[in-house]
């Protein structure tokens, strides 16, 4: 029996005032211990309503005092943690088909040629395979930014301050 289950066991015995302080020390406590403990309670239905019933309970009482963001916050993710559903195993991933056709490669819109010839005697030339209308018949894909100048550099200050008037001429 792991610690979490039997902090759950005893929760089961408990009366409701000693529970809500359990729980507060658990909720405020937050490490590894609490989530293992969360995760054993959300299995027994029994103690799950329990600690739900205790989490009300301190919502309530830290309603309007100066921490009550922070508890709010805390008891939140306890009560998120007790409804989720445990993890599932992760499905195996999707097979990789390495033989996709050339076409999904070189997409028609890059100007790339659909098939290079190769000679039946498995010698690449490079002038055979490639050709210069083929390959850059369409527009490139990307515009070149346009060079803007800088602005000229103003001796005066971008702003100006006016010493105001004075109301009595002195």
């Amino acid at each position: 029996m792991t610690k979490a289950q039997r902090i759950a066991a005893a929760w089961s015995t408990m009366s409701a005032a000693e529970l809500i302080e359990q729980v507060r020390g658990m909720v405020k406590a937050g490490d590894a211990v609490a989530r293992a403990v969360w995760a054993v309670v959300r299995e027994d239905p029994v103690v799950a309503a329990r600690v739900r019933g205790a989490l009300a309970g301190l919502k309530a009482e830290y309603r309007g005092h100066r921490d009550e963001a922070m508890w709010l916050l805390w008891i939140n993710r306890v009560q998120r943690q007790l409804t989720a559903e445990p993890v599932a195993e992760k499905a195996p991933a999707a097979e990789v088909v390495l033989d996709a056709p050339a076409e999904a490669a070189f997409p028609a819109e890059l100007g790339f040629p659909a098939e290079v010839a190769v000679p039946a005697d498995g010698a690449f030339s490079a002038d055979a395979a490639f050709s210069a209308e083929t390959a850059f018949s369409a527009e490139p894909a990307f515009q070149v930014p346009e060079v803007v100048a800088p602005r000229p550099q103003v001796s005066a200050p971008a702003l100006l301050f006016q010493e105001p008037t004075s109301s009595h001429s002195a």
